[in-house]
């Protein structure tokens, strides 16, 4: 009897594992949806940089993060990333980036490691 039970709990063990295995496929899983060609994603940084060469300025640190960064998702840069002041910048991609790109693109702007620049990702929405 008491075998039965071993083997009973271990059953239901490998069924939890299971849905806990799927479940985070799931929200770990790149998945990409079709987005309207019309669409677009504007997103708003802000970037700070500390004792960087003299002769690098933010507005160019933050062009180059922002085209860095493009290149892991499938939209392109409508123009070159605008200054709003403060440190501040928007900048806007088409076609629209999908839930999957968006993670991606934030996650790659926040993450990068480039000395004495720090970028924090204010919004990112998308419009069709």
């Amino acid at each position: 009897m008491k075998r039965v039970g071993q083997v009973a709990l271990a059953v239901v063990g490998l069924i939890v594992g299971g849905i806990g295995v799927l479940a985070l496929r799931e929200a770990t899983l790149s998945t990409h949806r079709r987005v309207t060609e019309a669409a677009r994603t504007t997103i708003v940084i802000e970037a700070e940089i500390k004792g960087t060469e003299h002769n690098q300025t933010l507005d160019e640190i933050v062009e180059a993060i922002v085209v860095a960064c493009r290149l892991e998702v499938s939209s392109d840069l409508e123009g070159d990333p605008r200054a709003l002041g403060d440190g501040i910048y928007e900048a806007s991609l088409v076609p629209a980036l999908d839930e999957s790109n968006r993670r991606q693109f934030r996650g790659c702007l926040e993450d990068w490691t480039l000395d004495h620049v720090l970028v924090d990702v204010l919004s990112l929405e998308s419009t069709a």
